[in-house]
């Protein structure tokens, strides 16, 4: 693991949400009191396996590739990778094609039924979200997830759980390669979290996402896609965890309950372990985007919910 204790006591304030004062806190107010936690930052392997592959600069670089490492005093053996979806519209990642949407050799992808493949092999870092829910006009994707994101990671350290944020605040924006690949390298489990949209009318609920070579997106088989990706051995557990966040974080914010789902995703492509995303709600749907507006930590709660049940059946 290449991890770098954070030097600076105030950077780690503002990432717990610790009252120092002198100190603009994050989310003080949903860190447990009597939490102790340290702050790690970890950076990309350099010999991952993924390495040429991910979005880089014009000097084969991967930009801010790393992620950060919350600590919980009383450590309960289980590290929970929490994926904040998307982020800062103007980061590069989101505005280039220069990251391979499998990271495998074009010819491993015979049979497989994809045409990204040679000229369009490559694709955003991450795709861009600007847009407001329309329930108050307010919020992007990327603020909504991140809230969500920073009040599971509260509650998951006050259980024990070691917790890694692929992001802590709206200026980041790993590329969803990196992200996949930096949680395969520190964590158990990966949940990312998103909210969704429809070109149906009315369409309302929460839904789940695993690997699978059924991609319930386009509605076609991907012959080989969990074999080739190297991701079959997680394929049982990544559908466990996703039928348990499709079924808690609808039940515990009041959403319909769309069920979970196989899925062609590149943050499944590039992951190492068991994975899931989540579409917590609709925010193109009255209904939905007020609860996404209204119930955050009951949203959260669901999400954590999920975890304990993974790991405890």
């Amino acid at each position: 693991m290449h991890a770098v204790l954070l030097t600076a006591f105030a950077a780690a304030a503002i990432f717990t949400g610790i009252k120092i004062e002198g100190f603009k806190t994050l989310a003080a107010e949903e860190t447990p009191k009597t939490a102790q936690v340290s702050i790690k930052e970890h950076s990309l392997s350099t010999d991952s396996k993924y390495i040429n592959y991910l979005w880089n600069d014009k000097q084969s670089a991967v930009p801010d590739a790393k992620v950060y490492i919350f600590e919980p005093s009383d450590f309960n053996g289980h590290t929970v990778c929490i994926d904040p979806g998307h982020g800062d519209n103007s980061h590069p990642a989101a505005t280039l094609k220069k990251e391979k949407v499998y990271p495998v050799v074009d010819e491993m992808l015979a049979g497989m039924n994809t045409s990204m493949k040679g000229k369009k092999a490559f694709d955003f870092g991450v795709e861009a979200r600007d847009y407001k829910n329309v329930y108050d006009n307010n919020e992007t994707e990327p603020e909504y997830t991140l809230k969500v994101a920073l009040l599971v990671k509260d509650k998951l350290l006050a259980k024990g759980y070691r917790v890694v944020l692929t992001r802590t605040g709206e200026s980041q924006n790993l590329s969803n390669g990196a992200r996949a690949v930096l949680a395969g390298e520190t964590s158990d489990i990966m949940i990312a979290i998103h909210t969704n949209a429809s070109d149906k009318r009315g369409v309302r609920g929460t839904m789940a996402f695993y690997p699978g070579d059924n991609d319930f997106m386009d509605g076609t088989l991907h012959p080989g896609y969990t074999k080739i990706m190297g991701i079959e051995q997680n394929a049982a557990s990544s559908q466990k965890l996703a039928s348990l966040l499709a079924d808690n974080v609808s039940k515990s914010a009041g959403f319909k309950n769309l069920g979970s789902h196989s899925a062609v995703l590149r943050i499944f492509s590039y992951s190492s372990i068991p994975v899931s995303l989540v579409e917590v709600g609709f925010s193109d749907q009255i209904d939905d985007a007020r609860i996404l507006i209204e119930k955050k930590n009951e949203a959260a709660e669901g999400i954590v919910k999920s975890v304990d049940e993974y790991f405890s059946n």
